[in-house]
Formats: C-alpha cells, sequence, structure tokens
C-alpha cells in the first residue's frame, strides 16, 4: 500500500533524514520498507517517521463533518452529537421560554432510522477512527513492538489500539443490540474481503483487548491518566472505554456477567488507585459568581470560567480524559451556559438532589433576583448585544461570560465559552465500579464506593451524606441508588443518560414534568438502537440491518 508515501517523506524530508536512512525513492516506499526501517529506528527516527500521522490520531476524538449530507446539522460534529444525545432523555430541557424550533432530537423525532438525514453521522464518526486507527496499525505490527523497544512506538501504537477501541465502541453503543455487534476491521486495505456483523459479545471483546492492549502500551510509555490541557489520549481513557464496554458486553448474548463485572471493576480500580487524580472539592465543583461590572449603567454579573472545575483543568483533579479550550474544548457543556445555551435541569431530578449535597448549588429552581436578564456579546462589549430572560431551573454548572485567559471587556477578549472540556472524570469510575459490584452481588461493597462519591459531595458544615441518610434514596434499591447518583453527577457532561439509559433499559418518560414542553411524551428503549445505515447495507451486501 502507498497511501503512507507522502507522509512519511514529508516527515523525513523535514528532519533531513533522507540521505541519513538510505530510503528508496519515495514512489517506491511500501509499508514493508517502513517497517524495516523501525526495526532499527531511535526515538528520533521513529518520529520523523510516523510523528505526523501519529498525532492525527488524537483530533480524531474532537472531530467533525460527519454528515456528508447538511454540513450545517447539529450532528456534525462530535459535541454536535452529544448534545443530540443529551436532548433527548429525562433530565435536561431545552430552551429557556419556549420550545426550540429545531427540536427534532428534543422531540424523539424520526432520529434512527436507516434513511433519516441524519444517521449515518453516527455511523461516520464511528469509522473514521478505525480507519484512521488501522492505517498506523499497519505500520506498528506487534512483530515491530518486540523488535523494537522504542517508548515512542508504544506510544503512537497505543494510540491506534485506543482510537480503534473507541470507535468500535461508539458503533456498538449507537448501532449495536445484545445479539449482532459490528463488522471487525482491523487493518487498512480498500481490497480486504467485506464481513460479515460479527456477534456483540466478539465485538465487546475485541474492543476490551484493543483498550487494554493500548493501556498496557501506555503504562509503558510513561502515559499518565489524567487530562492535559493538549488533549492527549491518556490511560484514564483507555479504562474508561474498557470499563464501558465490560458492562455492555453483561448484556451481549452468551456473556458470562461475572466475569465482565470483574473486568469493568478492576478498570475503575486502575484509575481510582492510581494516585493521579482525586474527587472535586466543593469550591472545585460549584461554579460561583465573580463578582459584578457596570456596563451603560447596568450592574452586571462576572462568571468567570477559570473558577469552575468542569471549564478548567488547572482547577478539576477528576479530569481523566478530555480537551483544553485550544483543542475545541467545552463541548456539549456549551448548551448549559446561561450565556448562549438553554439547556435546563428538569424538576423531578433537581427535587431528588438532596439539599446537603453541594451539587444542587449547581441548579437553580427561580431566576436570580440579582441578574434576570441575560445580556450576551455585542459589537463592541461582552455585554451589550441581544438578551434574554433567565428562565426558572436554570444551572449554573457550565456558566461563564468571560473564558480562560480572558478579561471583562470586549467580546473579544472576554471570549466566552472559551473553556476546557472533561469528557471522562473520576466520578464515573465510582459510579461504574459501584454498579459493577450492586450487580454482581456485592451490594455491601457497592454501597460503600458510593458513599466514597457522597461524602465528597456533601456542603461544607453538613453531616456526611450516606446511601442511608440521603432524602430521595430511601427504599432504593443499590442499583437504583447508582442510576439516580449518576444523573445527577453527569447532568449534561454528553451523552451518558441516554447511554445508560439504553443499557438499564430505562424509557424516556416526561410524565410529571413541570418544566419539559412536552412533558406528555414517552420514547421506548426499543428506539434507541439506530438502523444500519442505508449506504452500509448497499455497500456491503454481507451487513445485516438491526430488527
Amino acid at each position: 500500500m502507498r497511501y503512507l508515501i507522502a507522509l512519511v517523506m514529508m516527515a523525513i524530508l523535514a528532519t533531513s533524514c533522507n540521505k541519513k536512512l538510505d530510503i528508496a525513492p519515495p514512489d517506491n516506499i511500501i509499508d514493508e520498507q517502513v517497517r524495516e526501517l523501525l526495526r532499527t529506528a531511535d526515538e528520533e527516527t521513529v518520529k520523523s517517521l510516523l510523528k505526523s500521522i501519529a498525532d492525527g490520531l488524537p483530533p480524531h476524538m474532537r472531530g467533525g463533518g460527519y454528515n456528508f449530507r447538511f454540513s450545517n446539522m447539529l450532528d456534525n460534529t462530535w459535541s454536535g452529537q452529544l448534545s443530540a444525545r443529551m436532548m433527548l432523555g429525562n433530565d435536561v430541557v431545552v430552551g429557556n421560554w419556549a420550545i426550540p424550533a429545531d427540536n427534532d432530537y428534543y422531540s424523539g423525532q424520526d432520529i434512527t432510522s436507516e434513511n433519516n438525514a441524519s444517521n449515518p453521522s453516527w455511523w461516520h464518526r464511528a469509522f473514521s477512527m478505525t480507519v484512521a486507527a488501522n492505517k498506523v496499525a499497519n505500520i506498528i505490527t506487534p512483530d515491530l513492538l518486540n523488535e523494537n523497544a522504542s517508548i515512542t512506538l508504544r506510544d503512537y501504537s497505543g494510540r491506534a489500539y485506543l482510537i480503534r477501541a473507541f470507535g468500535y465502541l461508539y458503533a456498538q453503543q449507537n448501532f449495536g443490540t445484545n445479539k449482532l455487534g459490528m463488522s471487525i476491521y482491523t487493518k487498512f486495505d480498500v481490497g480486504q474481503p467485506l464481513q460479515e456483523r460479527s456477534s456483540a459479545l466478539a465485538t465487546l471483546d475485541s474492543i476490551i483487548n484493543w483498550a487494554t492492549t493500548a493501556d498496557e502500551l501506555f503504562a509503558q510509555a510513561n502515559i499518565g491518566f489524567k487530562a492535559t490541557s493538549t488533549s492527549d489520549l491518556t490511560r484514564g481513557l483507555t479504562n474508561y472505554v474498557i470499563a464501558k464496554a465490560a458492562l455492555l458486553a453483561v448484556e451481549a448474548e452468551g456473556a458470562s456477567p461475572a466475569k465482565y463485572y470483574s473486568i469493568a471493576a478492576a478498570a475503575c480500580d486502575r484509575v481510582i488507585n492510581s494516585g493521579a487524580l482525586s474527587l472535586m472539592s466543593e469550591d472545585q465543583y460549584v461554579q460561583k459568581q465573580s463578582g459584578t461590572v457596570v456596563v451603560n449603567g447596568l450592574t452586571l454579573p462576572i462568571f468567570l470560567a477559570e473558577t469552575s472545575g468542569f471549564l478548567n483543568f488547572a482547577k478539576n483533579p477528576e479530569a481523566a480524559f478530555g480537551f483544553g479550550w485550544q483543542f475545541g474544548g467545552n463541548g456539549p457543556a456549551i448548551q448549559s451556559n446561561p450565556w448562549g445555551g438553554s439547556y435546563r435541569i428538569d424538576d423531578r431530578l433537581f427535587n431528588k438532589i438532596d439539599d446537603r449535597d453541594y451539587r444542587k448549588k449547581n441548579f437553580h429552581k427561580d431566576r436570580p433576583a440579582d441578574f434576570p436578564t441575560i445580556y450576551y456579546p455585542g459589537p463592541s462589549n461582552f455585554m451589550n448585544g441581544g438578551q434574554s430572560e433567565v428562565p426558572t431551573y436554570w444551572v449554573s454548572k457550565f456558566a461563564n461570560n468571560v473564558g480562560l485567559g480572558s478579561i471583562v471587556g470586549s467580546q473579544n477578549v472576554s471570549n466566552r465559552n472559551r473553556a476546557d472540556y472533561a469528557m471522562v472524570r473520576l466520578s464515573e469510575f465510582y459510579l461504574m465500579k459501584a454498579e459493577a459490584q450492586a450487580r454482581s452481588g456485592s451490594e455491601g461493597n457497592a454501597k460503600s464506593t458510593l458513599n466514597t462519591l457522597l461524602a465528597a459531595r456533601t456542603a461544607a458544615g453538613s453531616p456526611t451524606l450516606t446511601v442511608d441518610n440521603y432524602a430521595s434514596m430511601s427504599g432504593l434499591t443499590v442499583l437504583q441508588m447508582i442510576q439516580l447518583q449518576s444523573r445527577i453527577e453527569l447532568w449534561g457532561e454528553g451523552s451518558q443518560e441516554w447511554d445508560n439509559n439504553r443499557r438499564w433499559n430505562i424509557p424516556v418518560d416526561r410524565r410529571g414534568s413541570t418544566v419539559h414542553w412536552n412533558p406528555s411524551m414517552q420514547y421506548p428503549v426499543s428506539l434507541m438502537t439506530m438502523k444500519i445505515p442505508s449506504e452500509e447495507i448497499s455497500t456491503n451486501p454481507k451487513s445485516q440491518q438491526n430488527p
């Protein structure tokens, strides 16, 4: 294969390695020759040969261009897809004072059929990752790693295994069933035979194996568990993929639940016990107003991104993977920023948050008395544009009108929504571990794990919260406690509610809400699995459509 020719030659020429390496002319370079060079290459040469394609893998986590038909649609980007998933749930209300005009996702209108215009976008995102990863895997083979002890080779190979694993997990979460998985391809070759869909269990086993290999390679390459401002891949992400895939595998046809609960718990423990991460404090978790500024005679609030752990890696000790603001940070959190977004919390969940739980301070039933109106950035000042009334049940968890590294002033220096985004946090590992423990029969251990999280979320001056004194958890099973705490802890952070509800067989049911615009709406779990896009079915006759 010759797809790598240009990239390899650019890297080689850029570092003046051409003569030193004594390589063949560009048109004659093939994968085998590159591997031959890598067998004895030092770290500098490995980077010269592979850096350009290896550095292209992490950005796939925050990519775009997925909807080839309508580039302006929400599903065209990674953050748009997570935002779309947030819309169709029980806990997120979309719109300030009116239901939004573009409400297909919020109202669940034909979003999973094979002929829906946005359906292929999720497919494209998943498999743009696997294709990119397989291109690197074509070069860095297991045999090559056995022959060359290069740390850089292990880093680059780990990236390929992880991106492939994440892509297949994303596909399985959206298109897989308990019986059917994905067609597995582990190399990039347009001429390779078409594959039938593997079983769900075989697909998830592959994901776990790939992510486990990535974790081992990252450990050898001294890759850490904590998110970085440069958006590097982490062992936090490798173990997140392992745990997610294992919990999904429990429901797969032919699975041994005990095996996969053990795998999930072990992955969570690697992160929890790493010493690299710790749970946020109240000061880090609760976003606060930082002061006021007078503009045109109006006294207006200031919310700095730098004061929130959810918007600033420097203030978040539990961010296991995410994107710095320079690399597409904030993501779906933009939708929940009162300055520009319209996502609010449903009253049914709000009422279940214990008053002694400081997480409740990020959610607000009443309109603020000191700024009942939101003023948006205008041409000359960050608060002299349009305006809207602050709604009830508004959220300050992601509130910011002054971005990271910015100041109050003109619009181009306040940089609203310039913020980091933690896609994976330590708290979710506690929740996944507790679930694995509860569902494998260790309810006492599950309660203990959940108590660790609740203690960390207890408001200053309040008695320590536990599963036994949390007001809204009286009478719940341990699994129901974990499900409730997952909804509270992860509100507005992506597709977790959708993914968990689908896995837990919990339908969208907005009955009883006083905040949702469509409180009679119900959406069954049976419709949460997307149909394989028609383009895939027509291209691969061996592919089987979902029931």
